[in-house]
């Protein structure tokens, strides 16, 4: 029975040994956002904040369970000085009226606490990104860990959600909105 169990646990060494050179290695500091990336394989991106500080991006070209390649490596989006350490962080993606994919947005939190943006599809982000809404100095309650976003592709003028908490309205969620058509970001309060 000893030696059985020895066998056993042996077996399982082993295999695990092999199972480990087959993973790709993440070190992310707090959560981590996917995206889809098509309508039907199933293709990620993944960003996460690295232990360094920066946004990394990874890319897989399907599902998990399908055996899909990590396709990009391990990219860095966002640089560490641009981004608070222990953000929280989020994504969306963005689809065209004929329902393809046209990139993905990512939004996270400044050194600074301004509500801040990566533009996947023309790697923008950045105080000097004016299609950003870095740029529109939205400012976040400190220590502040809310955060989603969408986007809204059945509304006229294909909108942008961002929820948050802003200082200006402390305690409640605040969601920047950006609208294709007017090109412009607004802020509202979560109605009562």
């Amino acid at each position: 029975m000893q030696l059985l169990k020895l066998v056993a646990t042996a077996i399982a060494f082993i295999a695990g040994v092999e199972a480990a050179a087959n993973f790709f290695p993440v070190d992310a500091v707090g959560n981590i956002a996917a995206v889809r990336d098509d309508t039907g394989k199933g293709a990620t991106h993944i960003f996460y904040q690295a232990r360094n500080g920066s946004i990394v991006r990874l890319c897989t070209t399907t599902a998990f369970i399908g055996n899909g390649k990590q396709n990009c490596g391990s990219t860095e989006v966002v640089p560490a000085n641009e981004v608070m350490y222990g953000t929280p962080i989020t994504a969306a993606p963005l689809w065209t009226s004929a329902g393809a994919f046209d990139g993905n947005n990512v939004y996270y939190y400044s050194p600074d606490g301004i509500l801040s943006e990566y533009i996947n599809a023309k790697m923008l982000h950045g105080p000097s990104c004016t299609q950003c809404v870095t740029n529109q100095r939205f400012r976040v309650v400190n220590g502040s860990v809310a955060l989603y976003s969408f986007a809204d592709n059945k509304t006229p003028g294909m909108q942008l959600r961002v929820g948050f908490e802003s200082v200006e309205s402390p305690g409640t969620i605040t969601e920047a909105t950006f609208n294709s058509n007017t090109q412009k970001w607004s802020l509202s309060i979560l109605p009562n």
